[in-house]
């Protein structure tokens, strides 16, 4: 069983949300996957500049159909609070988005 990290909630709406910090470990199961995807949801993996709907999943007690229900702004308001748990995620995902234009 992995141990829950760093967690904070917040409200959206009437939603209460559970943003938390991931471990070293599900970064890289995270890593893992993202390599291995076959077919892409163009609105999951652009709609934010930031991360992928999937990304807030993995972050969040969120669903997919839960975040479908949100506004931009109010999605926009929980990657907030992920970015502030998990800088070294976005730092990581910043440079792998560089690498790999760099290569193009």
């Amino acid at each position: 069983m992995v141990q829950q990290t760093n967690s904070k909630e917040l409200l959206i709406g009437e939603l209460p949300v559970v943003c938390r910090e991931l471990t070293v470990m599900q970064v890289r199961k995270w890593l893992e996957e993202a390599g291995s995807l076959s077919t892409m949801d163009i609105v999951s993996s652009a709609l934010f500049a930031d991360c992928s709907i999937d990304d807030i999943v993995r972050m969040t007690d969120l669903t997919p159909d839960k975040i479908d229900a949100l506004r931009p702004s109010q999605v926009e308001a929980v990657i907030a609070v992920c970015k502030e748990l998990n800088p070294h995620f976005f730092a990581l995902l910043e440079r792998l988005t560089g690498a790999l234009q760099n290569k193009a």
